[in-house]
């Protein structure tokens, strides 16, 4: 709950601290950067996941990454409470939460696929269970959102930090008594030699990637747009070389082959829903603060709080599912085929925004219902696709790469994150229908295309 609470919290007055200006307290950046920042933060903190999944399976276990990964981040978003903004304060911040983000990895979900390994029945409602529990803390925009409207982006910040940090209190207190040895040692160990060797390899590529951001600075050829489209590249090919790595791994047996085989299907699904999700955190973000009626029922909304609509409806339709799982046990639909009609709505959600930008002139502000009926079919299209998916990695994951096969569910959530940086650059005044209409189009026929192969996809992965 509390990381959630922390990435939405965050994530909501993030892009707004960027394009506010320097005179309201903001980094004064144009829309178009400040949209593509925030994904690319998004893509980078998926991408370095790799890592704490990577230390999971063969260094410590996935309690220890969890922890220290959830104080970095702590660390990371109190920097930005400091109350004169910069560049580099932001850049500090961002450093730390996406290190943070990377030992933290996937150890959470793992852990959670740990618990009820015995128990595959109630596997799928014990995730659902999880993505509750992840939205009520994505209520945290209308308190992070308020608190920067009405004191400045550093308190809000501050309350996002202040949240994270109490809510991990108790794991960190407790977790020896309340897990006892699950998670505490990794699944599959490496020799003491080849631990060396990896920390001495770790360093020099960290080294060499330092230096080059560096030289890319000091050059002036490393902006924003082209630091989007590299990430986006390497977010793209990760999860397909990590794909083909653990596929062709020794320690990877002939009956788990084809079921990473058949996994791929919800990696491509997956990857378009985050480049759908990542227009709300950017592009409608700034919309809802430009062009949408802030004055309603007789409040002055925030644009945050529509960051805060979300978490209303996944944990609306999070506890539905997971009522549903749980009471239909064995035999509830295949996993195919609610992650098909999942896709669907997801695709539904930015086809539905496109008939106000169509409708209605730039100068007129339109009604909030807007966005709370594509937050609504995104929403319960999320409600199927992300606990079921999340779900079906740990079923599916080979025994020696357990934690990390969920980091490459994770790692085509940033393949999506960068795809909505990249596609920002596609983005014109004026053009913003089709814009919408185009990326919702890219996911309602994914869905058709998997709802149309949902026997075969569940055969291989059986």
């Amino acid at each position: 709950m509390g990381s959630g609470a922390a990435l939405y919290g965050v994530s909501a007055i993030l892009v707004l601290y960027l394009y506010a200006p320097v005179h309201a307290g903001g980094l004064g950046l144009d829309r178009i950067s400040a949209a593509q920042l925030v994904a690319l933060f998004s893509a980078l903190s998926f991408t370095a996941g790799v890592l704490g999944s990577y230390a999971a399976d063969r260094l410590a276990g996935t309690r220890v990454p969890l922890t220290w990964g959830t104080c970095l981040r702590v660390v990371g978003i109190m920097v930005l409470a400091w109350p004169y903004p910069s560049l580099g304060l932001l850049s500090l911040s961002i450093a730390l939460q996406i290190i943070g983000s990377g030992l933290m990895g996937q150890c959470l979900n793992a852990l959670t696929g740990a618990l009820y390994a015995g128990v595959p029945g109630r596997l799928a409602s014990a995730f659902s269970t999880l993505y509750i529990t992840n939205n009520i803390g994505a209520a945290a925009p209308l308190i992070t959102g308020m608190l920067a409207l009405r004191f400045g982006y550093p308190v809000g910040f501050f309350a996002g930090g202040a949240i994270l940090l109490l809510t991990a209190f108790p794991f960190i207190l407790m977790q020896k008594r309340w897990f006892g040895a699950i998670g505490s040692l990794p699944v599959s160990p490496l020799p003491r030699q080849r631990r060396h060797r990896l920390v001495g390899n770790s360093l020099a590529i960290t080294g060499v990637i330092i230096l080059l951001v560096l030289f890319g600075m000091a050059t002036h050829w490393l902006s924003i747009a082209r630091a989007s489209t590299l990430i986006g590249c390497l977010s793209a090919l990760l999860p397909v070389g990590y794909v083909v790595a653990i596929y062709g791994s020794p320690q990877t047996t002939s009956h788990e082959r084809p079921r990473v085989l058949g996994f791929t299907a919800y990696l491509i699904g997956n990857a378009i829903t985050m480049m759908i999700y990542g227009q709300s955190t950017g592009i409608l973000a700034i919309y809802a603060a430009d062009s949408v009626r802030l004055n309603w029922l007789g409040i002055r909304w925030t644009p945050a709080v529509f960051q805060t609509v979300p978490a209303v409806f996944a944990i609306l339709f999070g506890t539905l599912m997971a009522f549903l799982w749980s009471r239909l046990g064995q035999h509830q639909p295949p996993a195919s085929l609610k992650y098909g009609v999942g896709l669907v709505l997801w695709g539904l959600g930015p086809a539905f925004m496109a008939l106000p930008l169509r409708l209605y002139p730039a100068t007129q502000r339109v009604s909030p219902l807007w966005l709370i009926g594509f937050y609504l079919l995104i929403v319960l299209g999320e409600s199927l696709t992300s606990p079921v998916g999340t779900a079906m990695a740990t079923r599916i994951a080979p025994h020696a790469f357990a934690t990390q096969m969920i980091t490459v569910f994770a790692l085509s959530q940033s393949a999506g994150s960068a795809l909505a940086a990249v596609t920002a650059n596609w983005y014109r005044p004026g053009h913003e229908a089709a814009y919408f209409t185009i990326i919702g189009a890219i996911g309602w026929l994914a869905g058709i295309a998997m709802l149309l192969n949902h026997r075969r996809l569940s055969a291989m992965t059986e």
